[in-house]
């Protein structure tokens, strides 16, 4: 039997995954602070057969096949394109770093470059579905826009190292982290990051500018994610004409044995 059947399996098989993430990514091409993903595959050898029965002093012979594994994903940290809203809650981040947020569901905390935020009825700044943005500090605590006028909010000044003042009065600052590893972060929903082990804890973002009345978007590429489509479709063609090539072979093989 061919054993080279699944080389060419694997290979179609790790097309199909390479397939899956670059949808993903021209999926959230509009997801504001969305960090496309780039898979990674690796070769993975297995022993077919070896020569037992070798002379003396001559070195063994041994047949292996080889196979292409997904071995996970780099997540490309880019910056995306800004956008200018005028809107005086869009915040982007200049530099390396995220916004600290907490899910209203189970207060789980995450991170973000998406920083489209709105007010929510107590005041605090939130993100479009409710999530919390945290303030600086040691505490979870959310950041609350509340100035010296209890109504509407007149007066919204951002800085550049993330304090916030409402209608002249300082209300604090927005919490702004980074990590040691951010390819050990783990992925979020559509634009937040959870740490893990590998990325090591948060530690303060020193390098790093916010940006009031700009939004960033994601760092999709359409046109290098389409193009990225057509080259996995003509390989993985190519691939399936492999497999049914060498079933053919094997088919052939045993029918000569047969007769």
């Amino acid at each position: 039997m061919n054993h080279e059947i699944y080389t060419a399996l694997s290979g179609a098989l790790a097309n199909d995954r390479r397939q899956e993430i670059t949808a993903n990514n021209l999926a959230n091409v509009n997801s504001g602070g969305f960090r496309r993903d780039i898979p990674m595959f690796a070769t993975v050898y297995d022993q077919v057969s070896g020569n037992n029965r070798q002379p003396e002093n001559e070195p063994m012979i041994v047949e292996h096949n080889c196979f292409a594994v997904h071995a996970g994903n780099w997540i490309d940290f880019q910056t995306g394109a800004m956008q200018d809203t005028g809107n005086p809650l869009d915040m982007a981040l200049d530099g390396e770093g995220f916004f600290v947020m907490k899910r209203v569901g189970d207060g789980k905390i995450y991170y973000t470059r998406d920083g489209h935020f709105r007010l929510n009825e107590q005041r605090e700044m939130v993100a479009m579905n409710g999530d919390q943005v945290m303030a600086a500090g040691e505490e979870d605590v959310a950041l609350i826009l509340a100035g010296e006028n209890p109504g509407a909010l007149r007066d919204l000044k951002i800085g550049k190292l993330g304090d916030v003042m409402v209608d002249g009065q300082s209300v604090g600052a927005l919490r702004l982290m980074t990590f040691p590893d951010l390819q050990g972060l783990e992925k979020l929903g559509d634009a937040g990051f959870v740490e893990s082990a590998a990325s090591g804890p948060p530690e303060p973002a020193a390098q790093l500018e916010v940006n009031q009345g700009v939004r960033e978007l994601s760092n999709v590429n359409t046109l290098e994610e389409m193009v990225s489509l057509i080259e996995i479709a003509r390989q993985y063609e190519a691939q399936q004409k492999i497999i049914v090539g060498l079933d053919e072979i094997n088919k052939q093989a045993a029918k000569g044995i047969i007769g």
